[in-house]
């Protein structure tokens, strides 16, 4: 019998941003809402895409209104850093469901759109035991809605689409997946997650 995994996006549905774009504001010497527009700006796919930490930041202080910055490669370090550690809390209803997702040994996965910075702070994340791999695509070099990245999976993990039961809250994200034979649903919340998984034989 083929097993099944779970597999979760990270950004929303599992961890919302806490303290992310204050934490930036304060390097950058600007407001929240200046660095939320400019950090979602052009370059950021780009930067889930595998290029390195200055070149984005390089690319993206032009985006962000009021900024101070006069040395990059000074606050270089820290900026990576609030960035990783704005997303490493999940929330408890996400985290319950992931232990009990453990408690039933079902092999569960994230992929997310992400940094390469991404994957050296993960194995630190408090709930980083409860996943048996992360793949983000800064490291896999492709993102998410490509359908290259959904095929680099089932390859790593030896999986057919069938076998893979995927959240996530982006709507194309879903798409392809479900184009790939993925079991995906798109997250609402947590209780939508957590029912959807029930419905779905994961939990009771």
């Amino acid at each position: 019998m083929t097993p099944r995994a779970a597999i979760f996006d990270l950004g929303m549905v599992l961890s919302t941003p806490t303290g992310l774009y204050e934490g930036l504001a304060d390097l950058l010497g600007t407001t929240p809402a200046a660095v939320q527009k400019g950090f979602w700006g052009a370059h950021r796919h780009s930067y889930d895409e595998g290029i390195a930490d200055r070149a984005y930041w390089e690319r993206t202080l032009p985006l962000i209104e009021g900024h101070t910055v006069t040395d990059l490669d000074a606050i270089l370090p820290e900026l990576v850093t609030t960035d990783t550690g704005g997303w490493q809390e999940i929330r408890p209803g996400a985290k319950d469901v992931l232990e009990a997702l453990n408690e039933r040994r079902t092999p569960v996965f994230v992929l997310s759109n992400a940094p390469r910075s991404f994957a050296e702070a993960a194995p630190r994340f408090t709930w980083a035991h409860l996943v048996e791999r992360f793949f983000f695509s800064g490291l896999l070099g492709v993102a998410k809605p490509s359908p290259e990245i959904y095929v680099r999976v089932e390859e790593e993990l030896g999986l057919p689409g069938e076998a893979l039961w995927f959240v996530d809250d982006k709507p194309e994200n879903v798409a392809t997946a479900s184009e790939r034979g993925w079991h995906a649903h798109l997250w609402v919340d947590d209780d939508d997650t957590r029912a959807w998984l029930v419905r779905e034989g994961f939990l009771t």
